[in-house]
């Protein structure tokens, strides 16, 4: 699979390799931040995949790990019907880029600067050597099939239950839901637009049963190989490429006013 400079990972396979020891890692204790009103967790990437893993080999219950960008704050402490999910989730994470910025902004630090799809390779590199079932839902079919057939070639021994786009009609939605009853995956990744990822996971728990949902909004095309140099190297070196990715569609104005709230919010507080 092509590696793309658009994101940073390291998720090598390294001769002692800590991912398969993550046993070892102490989960007991989990710090929180607070942004806006909002809290997440701040930890290093390897206890956040160690609680995870330790999340699906338990099984007690319906497990959704979100990622915490600005976009997703400022929406998320204004409307109602998002705040909640914060609260709700097993695991709350700030992605890399402008949620570090602000944390320095007040005095703080996060423990690792930490990006989505560096959670994304860890899991499936883990799920590979140890069996463990995936289910994908979003993008385009396009997308879905050429990821799932890059995913297979790389990882020849990972166990994909189920994939399917995001463009659902009533019909098709209630297909996917009773596949992923039936299939009982251990690990969800939904590629949708937020809010709508969040909120369709919001409205369908019933449907997940003891799985882990993970929200990857475009990470498929990453994981397809068909993310390769998108981003600018300006927007690169800053680890913004969610920046790029709003100001890139300015059709989509709103959002570009999202991220100057969540810049305003904090651009005049000095670092302490």
């Amino acid at each position: 699979m092509k590696d793309p400079s658009y994101f940073t990972h390291n998720s090598s396979k390294e001769e002692r390799d800590i991912l398969f020891e993550y046993q070892n890692i102490d989960i007991s204790e989990r710090p929180k931040l607070n942004l806006l009103g909002v809290d997440f967790d701040n930890i290093q990437r390897n206890k956040a995949i160690a609680i995870i893993l330790d999340m699906i080999e338990k099984k007690e219950k319906f497990h959704h790990i979100l990622m915490l960008d600005p976009l997703k704050l400022v929406n998320m402490r204004e409307n109602k019907s998002l705040n909640r999910i914060p609260k709700k989730a097993s695991l709350v994470l700030a992605e890399a880029g402008g949620m570090d910025w602000a944390v320095k902004k007040l005095g703080k630090q996060l423990e690792e600067e930490i990006t989505l799809i560096s959670i994304l390779m860890d899991l499936i590199r883990y799920s590979e050597k140890k069996g463990l079932t995936l289910f994908f839902l979003g993008s385009t079919e396009k997308v879905v099939d050429k990821m799932f057939f890059n995913l297979i070639k790389h990882f020849p021994d990972i166990r994909i239950v189920g994939r399917h786009s995001g463009n659902l009609s009533k019909e098709r939605e209630l297909m996917v839901k009773e596949a992923i009853r039936k299939t009982s995956p251990d690990l969800i990744f939904l590629g949708l637009e937020f809010p709508d990822q969040e909120l369709w996971i919001e409205n369908n728990t019933g449907f997940f049963g003891k799985s882990v949902v993970i929200g990857t909004w475009n990470t498929f095309e990453v994981l397809a190989g068909m993310v390769e140099n998108s981003t600018p190297e300006y927007f690169q070196i800053r680890n913004l490429h969610w920046l790029w990715k709003v100001i890139s569609r300015p059709w989509k104005l709103g959002r570009v006013f999202d991220v100057l709230r969540f810049y305003f919010s904090f651009a005049f507080k000095k670092n302490k």
